[in-house]
């Protein structure tokens, strides 16, 4: 390839005794023959318009040789893996606008991932997710139109008694694996910021509806929050690091009505216990997607609908704080 020719023209310079070649900076001429000579390469049309755009990043004329190493490493960490990786991950004849053209609203995707998640064979819901996202469906996208949903339908077939509780659990924790097999590609380009707000995000004791929080702390993560999220905490283990660490936003998910009460009193008992006197309570879960209403009966600022809303919410207060 033309940027490894390159590479070796730098690497002849910098080695080289001969006193004319004191100026290892390769000149434009140098760099075209290196393109020249790279063009029966294979794929040597995207060789060549990768060339280009290298071309157009000159160095100093001065430059020193660490820094035209600098520069080869650089090029190689952001323009080149990256492409290479696309180049193994995606078909060769991509479609040009592929979300236009797949409709994660359409209800027969829910319903064949529903199938999918429900069977012995796991790897065919996994890929069925796989081939949605090699098509060019963003993750957030995944996650929000298509697997928030199936866990939602999951919970309306065990109602319905259309599913055993041991299918039901078994296609929740699927879903689950599916978002954390996701998670190196979701949070490939989270913010990382070093002053990043901090936010617990805790089913109330006892629930084990932990699907959505898990979710939910995917997108917060992706959004540079730094997140504690033990879904197993008990309260003991709650309130100690709500009074020993710093948060700037706790949320809770509860799932049904009754257990309304219990979360009203432990509100109570965080905002009390809290290191940070001026945190933020935001509460979810399937009672809050009905009844919103219900945040104010229960003392909290914020209610997160879905993870995408749940980050803009906590964002938002934070603002106004």
């Amino acid at each position: 390839m033309v940027l490894w020719r390159y590479a070796s023209l730098i690497k002849e310079k910098l080695f080289s005794k001969d006193e004319q070649q004191q100026n290892i900076n390769p000149s434009r001429a140098e760099w075209d023959e290196c393109v020249h000579e790279s063009a029966n390469d294979q794929h040597s049309e995207r060789i060549g318009k990768l060339s280009a755009e290298l071309g157009s990043r000159p160095l100093r004329l001065d430059a020193k040789p660490e820094e035209h190493l600098d520069w080869l490493m650089q090029t190689i960490e952001t323009n080149v893996i990256p492409r290479l990786l696309m180049a193994h991950t995606v078909s060769h004849e991509p479609n040009r606008n592929p979300i236009m053209n797949i409709r994660l609203d359409d209800q027969s995707r829910v319903e064949q991932l529903t199938h999918l998640v429900l069977q012995d064979d796991a790897s065919q819901a996994a890929l069925f997710v796989q081939n949605l996202y090699e098509q060019g469906v963003p993750l957030d996208e995944i996650y929000l139109r298509l697997l928030a949903p199936v866990a939602r339908r999951l919970g309306e077939m065990w109602v319905e008694d259309s599913a055993s509780f041991t299918q039901v659990t078994t296609g929740i924790w699927r879903i689950k694996q599916l978002i954390y097999d996701f998670s190196p590609l979701f949070q490939e380009f989270a913010r990382n910021d070093e002053a990043a707000p901090h936010a617990m995000l805790v089913p109330l004791p006892g629930s084990q509806h932990t699907l959505g929080l898990f979710m939910v702390s995917e997108f917060f993560r992706r959004g540079g929050w730094k997140v504690w999220g033990e879904l197993a905490a008990t309260e003991a283990d709650i309130v100690t690091a709500i009074k020993t660490q710093h948060f700037d936003l706790v949320g809770l998910s509860v799932s049904t009505e009754d257990q309304l009460p219990a979360l009203k009193r432990f509100i109570a008992l965080l905002k009390e216990e809290s290191l940070n006197q001026k945190i933020g309570v935001m509460v979810g879960g399937p009672i809050f997607i009905a009844r919103p209403e219900l945040c104010k009966e229960v003392s909290a600022d914020i209610v997160g609908l879905d993870a995408e809303e749940s980050l803009a919410q906590a964002e938002y207060f934070l603002e106004k704080s």
